[in-house]
């Protein structure tokens, strides 16, 4: 099985770290995965403008995938960008990260929140969750308010950023499950896990299609 992994901006400058890392994450997995980025678009998904630009480009990638014998796409950002376009596209199976973790999400825990790195991105989460029919299972969309550029190069500090987010979050409304919002946070992902199992807290991190 081959699969395509398609970030809808433009590839970043650590392109070759990040491939390396997503790989590795991969490794135990029966497929092969091909990682790529959109050649014309924003350098992030920040509102439905930034959506709206990347949507081309990544529209004539995902038939591209299909024609080069692909089995499945997957859209890497947890925007779903033009996910109902890209399916509309072609026959192949479309993922997007946001929709497949909230309904993943819904078959492991009572409730969900989920964890952005900027409020100005919150909404998606909740128009998603309400498309989906499971807005009465999540619990709250928060944002730790960490530039974009330090979520791979500031991982102390959004791991404990996030941390600290889960324990206001699970003390306030008894929350189970908490989503990463952003793909980017996989760099933090293990480490949140094992402090979060530190300090005893029995809550499911969901984290771009796996919990872990």
């Amino acid at each position: 099985m081959k699969i395509a992994v398609i970030s809808p901006i433009l590839a970043p400058a650590a392109y070759d770290y990040r491939k390396k890392f997503r790989l590795k994450d991969c490794e135990n997995v029966p497929a092969e995965f091909v990682f790529s980025y959109i050649d014309v678009g924003p350098q992030f998904i920040l509102n439905a403008y930034d959506d709206a630009y990347a949507a081309p480009d990544l529209i004539r990638k995902v038939v591209q995938c299909e024609q080069k014998g692909f089995d499945a796409v997957v859209i890497n950002c947890s925007a779903d960008t033009a996910l109902r376009a890209c399916r509309e596209a072609v026959s192949i199976p479309v993922i997007g990260p946001t929709e497949c973790t909230m309904l993943y999400a819904g078959q492991l825990v009572d409730q969900f929140s989920v964890l952005t790195f900027s409020a100005r991105i919150n909404s998606r989460f909740e128009r998603i969750a309400h498309e989906l029919g499971v807005s009465h299972r999540l619990a709250c969309v928060s944002s730790v308010e960490i530039p974009f550029h330090d979520l791979s190069n500031g991982q102390e500090k959004v791991e404990n950023a996030l941390l600290e987010e889960i324990k206001r979050i699970s003390a306030a409304t008894g929350c189970d499950g908490y989503i990463l919002g952003c793909t980017d946070f996989e760099d933090v992902a293990w480490g949140l896990n094992e402090k979060l199992q530190e300090e005893n807290l029995n809550v499911v991190l969901f984290l771009s299609l796996i919990h872990i």
